[in-house]
């Protein structure tokens, strides 16, 4: 028995590790491809099970591409972080945006783009202002996401202030303008990374995207801001804690 077969790791833990290492060796150059499946059994003499979660598992380490009848590509020489996201409640979105930059890039009033009008409701022809960047996770220095963030012309004046500002936009509005966010509707798809959007993550239009929409509305319903992330798919997870409410037992 081989040190190896005396480990408490599961095999496809072990083969990961090995194929990391080589990865970050050299052995296995970024943009050249790791050999077969079958190759991998053999050398490895293991399953073809193993080796598939292995792969997984590197996948989702942001190390490999893999697509049906291409192979698995090496993207990265090491692993890079899954930012996750958790939310209880509507701190939690005020929270993600203190722990996170939000890095503006253009602000002005426009009409929305025809591809995002749809989200914005029956008030989507008149102008916004537009607030264009990318969302920057400060511990690592990449980006998250970009971000598109529309608010109301009625709440323009606080473009002066939204270059340094430090957490959400909606306090801002709150305590500007006095009005109350009592809703906030939240969407998430998946949908090929959009031009712009993959320029500036430094990724392929051929990468997917979650998109997640979020509309903010006063105790009126009326739209006061509307946000839409774009975030890679191999590097995004969201989490959401949900609690069963009371009910009254009636016969």
């Amino acid at each position: 028995m081989t040190a190896r077969d005396r480990s408490p790791q599961p095999r496809y833990a072990q083969l990961g590790d090995t194929l990391t290492r080589r990865i970050a060796d050299g052995l296995y150059p970024v943009g050249t491809f790791l050999p077969t499946e079958v190759a991998l059994c053999e050398e490895f003499a293991v399953s073809r099970y193993t080796v598939r979660e292995a792969l997984r598992r590197l996948t989702e380490a942001g190390l490999l591409r893999r697509r049906q009848g291409s192979g698995s590509q090496v993207m990265a020489m090491h692993p890079q972080r899954s930012f996750v996201h958790a939310m209880r409640s509507l701190d939690g979105l005020f929270q993600y945006a203190v722990d996170t930059t939000f890095r503006i890039d253009r602000i002005g009033l426009a009409q929305p783009d025809p591809d995002e009008a749809m989200h914005l409701g029956d008030t989507a022809g008149a102008e916004w202002l537009i607030v264009n960047g990318l969302r920057i996770d400060p511990a690592e220095g990449a980006a998250l996401c970009v971000s598109t963030v529309y608010i109301a012309r009625i709440y323009a004046a606080i473009a002066p202030e939204l270059r340094s500002r430090k957490g959400a936009i909606y306090p801002l509005i709150e305590g500007r303008f006095g009005v109350k966010v009592a809703d906030v509707a939240q969407s998430i798809t998946a949908h090929p990374m959009p031009p712009a959007a993959a320029r500036a993550l430094g990724l392929s239009r051929k990468d997917w995207a979650v998109r997640v929409v979020r509309r903010y509305r006063d105790v009126a319903g009326a739209l006061v801001l509307a946000s839409i992330n774009d975030h890679p798919a191999e590097r995004f997870s969201y989490t959401m804690h949900l609690r069963q409410e009371e009910r009254g037992v009636g016969f």
